[in-house]
């Protein structure tokens, strides 16, 4: 049951967008003009895809945890309540 609230909790390390107001500061006096602009912008977002993708990662394995424990706990269950019927 642990593993499974674990794989529920919020998650705030996460980045699903940039906020366009620091975006916009950030590269607001970059020279290079918009090519520079472009290059940099792809570089952060490949850098954000990739901490996400090993976040999921360790959290995909915790989810398989989860799910490998419901159902043992399941089957013990029903081992449980069998004898009983």
């Amino acid at each position: 049951m642990a593993a499974s609230v674990f794989v529920l909790l919020p998650r705030d390390r996460l980045i699903f967008a940039l906020v366009g107001s620091a975006v916009y500061e950030q590269f607001y006096a970059l020279e290079g003009g918009q090519e520079e602009v472009h290059r940099r912008l792809a570089y952060d977002l490949d850098r954000f895809w990739e901490e996400n993708d090993m976040r999921f990662r360790r959290l995909r394995r915790r989810f398989e945890v989860a799910a490998t424990s419901l159902v043992v706990e399941v089957l013990a269950l029903v081992a449980l309540v069998a004898d009983t019927i």
